[in-house]
This record gives C-alpha cells, sequence and structure tokens, in this order.
C-alpha cells in the first residue's frame, strides 16, 4: 500500500489488501478499484460480521443502486465487489457473491460533440484568464486543455504527466500505464509544443523531472475534480450550455472531440478510413481498432454530410464494441 492510500479496515481489511496485491501481480493498476473497496470496508462497520462471513445483506445493501448514481458506475461498483466475493470463495470463506448486473443501456452517455467554432470559443475563453498572486491557472490551463483537445488525452494523463516524461525538443509526449496499462508516445504539434516549451521555461525548469507538469502553488498536482470546477466556468463565459451533472459536456469530450475532428479531416483529405482508424486508435491509446470504431458513427452525425464516404469506407467493417473502450 502507498502513503497516499487509505487503508482497509473492518474484518476485511487483510482480505481486501492480499486481494488488491494479488490483481496488481497480474497486471492490473486497480487504483480506483483499490478506491471502491476500501469505502466498502468502511461501510461493512455498520453490520455485525464474524469469522470473515460475508452475507447477502450487507452485499445486496452495498451493490444497490443509489439516488442519481448512473448505470455505468453501478455496474462498476456491483463488478468489484463480485471479484472480491469470489476470491473469498476461491480460497473457502463463506459468501454471497452478487449476481452479475447487466446495464440496460437506457443511461448510456451520449458523448458531446464541440463544434470548431465552440472549440475556438473556448480556447479564446481559457488564454484571457487573468494572472493571480495565488495561481498559474493563467499559463497552466490554456496548455493543459489543449493537451486534452490536440492530444486527445485523458485528464487523468495529462494531470499524471511529468516533466520527464516530455521531450521538449522532440515535442513527444510519454504516456506511462495509462488506461489497460499501455504506455504510448504522442507526438505534438509545433505550436504546441511551443507553447509547452515556454510553460516549462517560466514553471519547471528548476524543479526535479520527477515533479508533474501541472502543480498548484503549494507544489501539490492539480485533482480532476477542481480542473472540472474551473471547466464548468470555462465553458459558461464561452456561451456553451452544460445540461449538469452526468449530461455533459465532460472534460472527456474534448477527448471524444478529437477523435471525431481527426476522422472528418482525414474523409474530406480522401485518406482511406482503413489507415486512419488504426493510427488514431494507437494515439490514443484504445484496446483495440474495434473500440475506435465508435467514431465512425460520432463522426457520421456530427458531419452528415461526410455519412455517405464513411459509410461506404468502413462504417460495417468492424465488429461492434460491446464495452465503452472509448474512454
Amino acid at each position: 500500500m502507498s502513503m497516499t492510500e487509505k487503508p482497509f479496515v473492518g474484518e476485511f481489511s487483510e482480505l481486501l489488501e492480499a486481494f488488491v496485491e494479488h490483481k496488481r501481480t497480474l497486471g492490473y493498476k486497480y487504483d480506483t478499484t483499490r478506491g471502491t473497496l476500501q469505502r466498502f470496508s468502511i461501510f461493512t462497520l455498520n453490520y455485525s460480521i464474524e469469522n470473515k462471513v460475508l452475507g447477502k445483506q450487507v452485499v445486496t445493501d452495498w451493490i444497490s443502486r443509489r439516488k442519481n448514481e448512473s448505470t455505468k458506475h453501478w455496474a462498476h461498483r456491483n463488478s468489484d465487489l463480485r471479484q472480491f466475493t469470489v476470491y473469498l470463495q476461491n480460497l473457502g470463506y463463506a459468501v454471497f457473491i452478487p449476481p452479475k448486473c447487466r446495464k440496460s443501456g437506457h443511461d448510456e452517455y451520449i458523448p458531446y460533440i464541440f463544434t470548431h467554432e465552440e472549440i475556438k470559443r473556448l480556447f479564446q475563453v481559457v488564454d484571457s484568464i487573468q494572472p493571480h498572486p495565488r495561481s498559474d491557472k493563467h499559463a497552466s490551463y490554456p496548455l493543459l486543455f489543449r493537451l486534452l483537445y490536440c492530444c486527445g488525452l485523458r485528464i487523468s494523463e495529462a494531470l499524471a504527466l511529468k516533466i520527464s516524461e516530455v521531450d521538449f525538443i522532440k515535442g513527444v509526449l510519454f504516456i506511462r500505464e495509462s488506461k489497460f496499462g499501455k504506455d504510448r508516445i504522442i507526438p505534438m504539434s509545433v505550436p504546441l509544443t511551443d507553447i509547452f516549451v515556454r510553460y516549462h521555461a517560466l514553471f519547471n525548469k528548476n524543479n526535479a523531472t520527477e515533479n508533474y507538469c501541472f502543480r498548484n502553488r503549494n507544489g501539490t498536482p492539480l485533482t480532476c475534480d477542481y480542473v472540472y470546477k474551473v471547466y464548468r466556468k470555462l465553458l459558461w463565459k464561452a456561451g456553451i450550455s452544460h445540461g449538469g451533472k452526468g449530461k455533459g459536456p465532460r472534460l472527456h469530450d474534448l477527448r471524444h472531440a478529437f477523435c471525431v475532428h481527426s476522422l472528418a479531416k482525414q474523409v474530406k483529405a480522401g485518406v482511406d478510413l482503413y489507415v486512419a482508424l488504426p493510427i488514431l486508435s494507437t494515439y490514443v491509446g484504445h484496446s483495440s481498432v474495434a473500440a475506435t470504431q465508435r467514431y465512425v458513427r460520432l463522426t457520421a452525425e456530427a458531419y452528415p454530410e461526410l455519412i455517405e464516404k464513411v459509410s461506404s469506407t468502413c462504417a460495417h467493417v468492424f465488429p461492434e464494441v460491446t464495452e465503452d473502450e472509448t474512454d
């Protein structure tokens, strides 16, 4: 357990720690899942549990869907606990294993694809952030949001980026152990590289290379939650309507917009999508080309004039994606 991870508590604390360690030895990062299971360990303190018996009541109470909880989050909580109960059963403990959660798909999030005009307005607002004596937002956010849109990074990837993982001469980012445990190399455009070089010279040049690129004045890394709050304010200033919690546009939709705009540009240029899709899939770190297929449909929806060209090229070529890997 790292110093930043909260310890497990309750009757199953040691078994939960052993379970997470087991998963990590198999190559899984298990950071988010560990957090979920740590909260479950706190939840178990409300019950009288003896002899490591995980009964039906505590399990069903934990996996019950909460008010305003998305289907995706609910399914993940169910799956995380289910894996742990199977692990316990294999060790010989008496447990109730919850049934697999079948997602209805009725509340599946539909990505918000920004128009080029909206992206332009958003960056105008970001670039107009005024300097503040206790914050470097005026310099960090113009770069951070450009990384999300211009490179299609996940917000977690951008905030985890360390100084040592940026080649300022070649204009390359090294993304380490991202989703699905993948490493990848991201080339940046010359203008974006120049922005990064200027930012680095002002704020990071004399710092240790293992420091995060994006930090608060006190040295702590920026958090997704805080960036999201700033993002909501920037959307409002840019005149882009937000549908409320869970309805977007999300920060992650900048990544979706990057993918759709990239495919649209290549279609317009006459690039064969048999060639374009594998390149985009590798660039954004998908686990398979099939996972990137979703963007063919989103591109056709965002650019109706391209629908015939997209459909005739390869909209039907790749198999249907059964899980959302476009995140």
